[in-house]
């Protein structure tokens, strides 16, 4: 079986295999296949084919075509020329399209007779109800995902994989690598460090609000205020065409230095054209807002890194946005033209990336520990940095903790996760954490510190997300939550780490006096055997003699012991208020 490496993406997709220690392209007729579909009745037609009508396309017929169909997984559905279709469905139909273009590609040369697994590539923002979506539409074209790896990491290893062994990889080994992966749909930044023949993602960040589609939109709205002809107002069939028009110019404009756009019949009235000339110049002065945005985003990655820019050895630039030159001579301008490295191959490095690590079988690791914030600034490791991903269809890994909470008078026990600033072998207590989401448990406001039980139950899944269900003893509530923007790591090359799941997470850092609303772990490890040990309600389950007053037995043992026991005589909860009997 040959897994293949499958980049579906935002503007286009396209699929590599990688064959005798060589990476193959699947092209359609020598370039990826664009990510467009038209619906025409039960007639759909899909990616170039698609993508041509509607370059050649009049007015009017502008509602039958999806473009990105990508970034509208998640949402219930799409209007298409007033019909709800499921972006699921549409998906599929051009991941099902790459599939077949894939095998029939020239380049295939019997490399694939049919494509039944991937590694998946996805922006790094893509949270856990979008990669479930994604996952669904790849299982309808009869693939199965493998793995998901985030799209500017796959970039990574698809530039390093082919140099192993090299002095290029060695020049680089424990220094930093920043991508950037400016593509059509999102703005995606990994910073990522090399370390003995291992990558590992030390910050991420993604957004989808300055993706190329964005820049068609300002360029748009300028050509728009810019233009006499354009005196009425602009239906959307109309805005829909110029700005497919103004993609076309910007990615002329990207080589050479002037360009004309042309409509004709833009004027409903007159039947006038529209026509614009415009400079590269002109492009650059349009975009630099956006692009002052975006690098505002890669300072703050650099900073929640706590690194500066000249501890970045290369930017590696990839995407479709990458041909820019704005884009690269501004990054040039920050971390020096020498560090600054604009992929040649930046329409299939992703996908080359992503075949590269489904022929070396390689499992994605999480690069930090996932903690949870105790009382007094204390941390507790709930799933420890190495922890692999599971394959699809492989065994999840599992884990439950017991605790307590230490103030519940807000009727709210509070957990917060976090996972480490910085990738280090052991993390201390003082070093800086990123908070990755707040989980609320509905507790007993009545309850005494420390009484109620609390259960956290964490599953890591293969599409890289951890998921978190907190309960508490009594009350019986129920929480969840999902962590997706994880960093993970990975080996470069077919040699396997040894790291793995970590069977004991380690004792916490103990806390000291708990406050207000704040979660401690109740440890159950004791160093002999003394019922002291032992919560009071587990202890009378086998030794109810303990509990005799001529024993005189601990005060916290008796208080665990009858909260947990309903009331002899109604038969109430022991917290709850109904109860006049005396026993509480």
């Amino acid at each position: 079986m040959t897994v293949v490496g499958f980049d579906f993406g935002t503007t286009n997709s396209l699929i590599s295999v990688v064959a005798g220690e060589r990476v193959y392209d699947l092209l359609d007729d020598d370039r990826p296949v664009p990510s467009v579909v038209k619906y025409e009745g039960v007639r759909k037609v899909v990616g170039q084919a698609a993508k041509d009508e509607l370059d050649a396309s009049g007015l009017g017929v502008h509602g039958s075509f999806v473009k990105s169909p990508k970034t509208y997984l998640g949402d219930e559905s799409i209007s298409v020329d007033g019909m709800e279709l499921s972006p699921i469905d549409v998906t599929y139909d051009v991941i099902d399209h790459v599939r077949r273009r894939a095998l029939a590609s020239p380049r295939n040369a019997d490399y694939l007779s049919e494509i039944t697994d991937a590694v998946a590539t996805i922006p790094i923002d893509m949270n856990g109800h979008r990669r479930r979506a994604l996952r669904e539409a790849y299982a309808r074209a009869g693939i199965r995902v493998v793995q998901f790896v985030h799209e500017p990491f796959a970039a990574l290893y698809g530039h390093f994989r082919p140099r192993i062994g090299t002095d290029f990889v060695r020049r680089f080994d424990r220094k930093n690598v920043l991508v950037v992966d400016w593509g059509g749909g999102t703005l995606d930044l990994t910073l990522c460090r090399l370390m003995d023949g291992r990558v590992v993602q030390l910050q991420n960040a993604g957004t989808g609000e300055l993706g190329g589609d964005v820049f068609d939109d300002a360029l748009r709205n300028w050509i728009l205020a810019q233009s006499t002809g354009a005196s009425f107002d602009v239906d959307p069939d109309r805005r829909r065409q110029l700005r497919h028009k103004c993609e076309q110019l910007k990615i002329y404009l990207s080589e050479e230095d002037s360009a004309t756009l042309y409509i004709r019949n833009f004027d409903p009235a007159t039947g006038s054209p529209l026509t614009q000339q415009m400079t590269r110049a002109e492009l650059d002065t349009i975009a630099k807002p956006l692009i002052d945005r975006a690098m505002d985003h890669v300072v703050a990655l650099l900073d929640a890194a706590h690194i500066s820019d000249s501890q970045v050895a290369m930017c590696l630039v990839t995407g479709g946005m990458s041909r820019m030159p704005a884009i690269s001579s501004r990054l040039r301008e920050f971390f020096g033209a020498h560090r600054v490295e604009v992929s040649q191959n930046s329409a299939t490095l992703i996908a080359q990336g992503a075949a590269w690590i489904a022929h070396d079988r390689q499992q994605l690791e999480l690069a930090k520990d996932i903690e949870v914030r105790l009382a007094r600034g204390s941390y507790y490791r709930l799933v420890a940095a190495g922890t692999r991903v599971p394959f699809d269809g492989g065994e999840l890994s599992r884990s439950s903790l017991e605790m307590y909470c230490a103030d519940p008078r807000d009727g709210q026990a509070k957990f917060q996760f976090c996972t480490p600033a910085q990738q280090r072998a052991e993390a201390q207590r003082s070093d800086p954490r990123d908070d990755l989401e707040t989980l609320s448990l509905v507790v007993d406001s009545a309850a005494r510190p420390f009484i109620e039980r609390l259960t956290l139950h964490t599953t890591l899944d293969p599409d890289g997300i951890v998921h978190i269900r907190a309960k508490s003893g009594l009350g019986g509530a129920n929480e969840r939550k999902s962590l997706h923007d994880l960093q993970f790591g990975i080996s470069l090359g077919s040699a396997r780490t040894n790291a793995g799941v970590a069977d004991d997470p380690g004792p916490p850092r103990e806390p000291e006096i708990a406050e207000k609303g704040s979660v401690v772990v109740r440890s159950n490890i004791a160093e002999k055997k003394d019922d002291l040990y032992v919560p009071g309600e587990v202890l009378y389950t086998y030794k109810p003699t303990y509990f005799s007053r001529a024993l005189r037995p601990p005060q916290t043992q008796v208080d665990e012991h009858l909260y947990y026991q309903p009331c002899a005589i109604c038969r109430r909860r022991s917290n709850d208020p109904d109860c006049r009997c005396g026993s509480r």
